[in-house]
């Protein structure tokens, strides 16, 4: 696995959220890509400020997910049913978990495929500003 961190040059990215969720998040997140990622295969973790929101986003060089995939990454279960004896799968509540405390913190959670051929997964936050401005 090769590991890439890219974050923004000052260092912070203000957002209004529960630090201790937010590691959940993340750590869920880094160990789903983890258990299936190839040797040698890229694990990139960025975040970036947006005028009202903080991003974070995990996208690895895995094997992926089809779109029907996509569909259904967030229903509790429904990934590791698909692949149980295909791949290493984990309980099946990761992503559910993961989904459930973004939106509890106001933000979202989306799916797609990463430019390295696997997974990318976008968390979207309210920006510290917006959220005290509101």
């Amino acid at each position: 696995m090769v590991l890439r961190v890219s974050l923004p040059a000052e260092g912070q990215i203000p957002a209004f959220t529960d630090p201790g969720r937010i590691r959940q998040v993340v750590d869920g997140l880094l160990e789903n890509a983890l258990r299936i990622l190839p040797s040698g295969a890229p694990l990139v973790l960025a975040a970036w400020a947006q005028p009202d929101a903080a991003v974070l986003e995990v996208r690895d060089g895995g094997p992926g997910l089809t779109d029907e995939d996509l569909a259904v990454a967030f229903e509790r279960g429904a990934l590791r049913q698909r692949y149980e004896g295909v791949r290493k799968v984990g309980s099946g509540l990761g992503l559910a978990l993961a989904a459930g405390l973004v939106r509890r913190l106001g933000g979202t959670i989306e799916a797609g495929h990463a430019p390295e051929g696997g997974a990318r997964f976008t968390v979207t936050l309210p920006s510290y500003e917006t959220r005290t401005s509101a």
